[in-house]
């Protein structure tokens, strides 16, 4: 499981050209899922999104502690192998059925920290990101 995390200002997912979700200050969240990912790395992966520390000036505060929001994007081109060539390999990927059942699970794990609003699984999104910092990191469980 991999997530990029973004701080944003605001954010925003569309399709075609309808207004999905938004959000204010808080963090955008694309995430990918893997073949061997568990339960338990979902739930260790929530609670480190929930609870990772990178606002407030000396990065201690989270989402949590500024009252902000969370997106989260489905996004099955994260855990692509990109070692060879120039084509991405998503051999790693979680197949689609997994995969929804797991972003669903995801919701429901984050929801339990902070509320968390969402993209729309294997539908072609536009996410409108105004990152703050920038502040983006990958996050591996």
């Amino acid at each position: 499981m991999k997530a990029v995390i973004q701080r944003v200002k605001k954010a925003s997912v569309s399709v075609e050209n309808k207004l999905i979700n938004q959000i204010n200050e808080g963090i955008c969240v694309l995430i990918g899922f893997e073949k061997e990912d568990t339960e338990e790395k979902l739930k260790k992966m929530a609670k480190k999104i929930a609870n990772l520390r990178i606002f407030g000036d000396r990065f201690e505060k989270s989402v949590i502690d500024i009252n902000g929001e969370v997106l989260l994007i489905p996004n099955f081109t994260i855990p692509a192998i990109t070692k060879k060539g120039t084509r991405p390999n998503f051999q790693n990927s979680m197949s689609p059925e997994s995969a929804k059942e797991f972003y669903a699970k995801m919701i429901e794990e984050l929801n339990r920290y902070i509320p968390t609003k969402e993209g729309v699984f294997a539908a072609h999104m536009e996410v409108e990101i105004l990152n703050d910092g920038p502040v983006t990191l990958i996050l591996e469980v």
